[in-house]
């Protein structure tokens, strides 16, 4: 059976957050110890599938919440 690119990242698309964590850990298993052409690019992929997943369910911080928050850090210590 020959799958696509485009329909293994649909598939992956589908999956809940802590499926595609399950995914990501057997990945980065297999690879470990291992030079396997690509791999870290696929990984990398996996990642930024996951990151435009949780911005399309809205799950992000705001950009002016997160330099509020790194200000406060600074003015914090004194």
């Amino acid at each position: 059976m020959s799958v696509t690119v485009s329909e293994i990242e649909e598939s992956i698309k589908s999956l809940s957050l802590a499926d595609k964590k399950v995914l990501l850990r057997a990945l980065l298993e297999e690879i470990e110890g291992h030079q396997v052409p690509g791999a870290q690019a696929n990984v990398r992929t996996l990642l930024t599938l996951e990151a435009l997943d949780d911005v399309d369910s809205d799950r992000y911080v705001d950009h002016d919440d997160v330099k509020a928050w790194a200000k406060s850090l600074t003015t914090a210590v004194r």
